[in-house]
């Protein structure tokens, strides 16, 4: 017989419907409770969870005592406040839309909680299991490649997509590109090359994306264009582009 999991999500906007989704095709997945302040976002996401409970907020959804696991996809700057509370409410398992935080002041009170957090916490690195990237991991791991010393990444792409309340348009909120967009590639560069950075320089701008939208006044303030380079231990380096 398949154990049933039952999964508690905290924020069902774009990211937290593919991950509806994509938990309807697992067997023995059910997700029985959301916490999702918009309305527009709730419906959609009733539409692929028919049954689905909708708490009002986190504390009732961490009061619950039938889950088996929490996944996390609100905004950027909801993650670290969202994660203290789960690790000291709870003994969860959890899986968190990266990044995890977007304030260097939380880094060490999150790494002090996780470390006593009796289950494990995920953060959302889907790029490592794409089939061609672990493929190249494979092939620099056992040397097909020789001895790279080198790594270059390129992603060229559209605009930031529209989010709930345009949250994603200002680095306090997101983080910044770098943050919200380009962590995937960092993680790449520590797993393909297999070490820790010591050293980063790094220099973009805003220049053509968003500059003729206004919210409350503000313009958008994220980077359309960086160049990174990030050394490590050994004398490899990694370049985005």
């Amino acid at each position: 017989m398949t154990q049933t999991l039952k999964y508690g999500f905290i924020g069902c906007g774009m990211m937290g419907q593919e991950h509806l989704r994509n938990l309807a095709l697992i067997k023995g997945s059910e997700v029985v409770a959301i916490v999702e302040p918009d309305a527009e976002m709730r419906a959609k996401a009733q539409a692929l969870v028919p049954d689905v409970t909708f708490e009002p907020n986190i504390d009732t959804l961490l009061a619950r005592t039938d889950l088996d696991a929490l996944i996390i996809t609100t905004p950027n700057y909801q993650h670290a406040e969202q994660m203290v509370a789960i690790f000291e409410k709870t003994k969860l398992p959890v899986l968190v839309e990266k990044p995890i935080c977007t304030r260097f002041e939380d880094v060490a009170k999150l790494r002090e909680l996780e470390a006593r957090h009796p289950a494990p916490i995920w953060v959302a690195m889907e790029y490592r299991y794409m089939p061609p990237i672990a493929a190249l991991r494979e092939q620099v791991g056992s040397g097909v490649l020789g001895n790279v010393k080198m790594l270059a990444i390129r992603e060229h792409r559209f605009p930031f997509l529209e989010k709930v309340g345009d949250w994603n348009r200002f680095n306090r909120n997101s983080g910044g590109t770098l943050v919200e967009k380009c962590c995937h590639f960092f993680d790449l560069m520590r797993l393909v090359l297999n070490e820790q950075p010591i050293r980063v320089y790094a220099s973009g701008g805003v220049d053509v994306n968003h500059l003729d939208e206004r919210y409350n006044g503000e313009t958008p303030d994220i980077l359309d264009n960086a160049y990174v380079i990030v050394d490590f231990a050994s004398g490899k380096r990694a370049m985005l582009d």
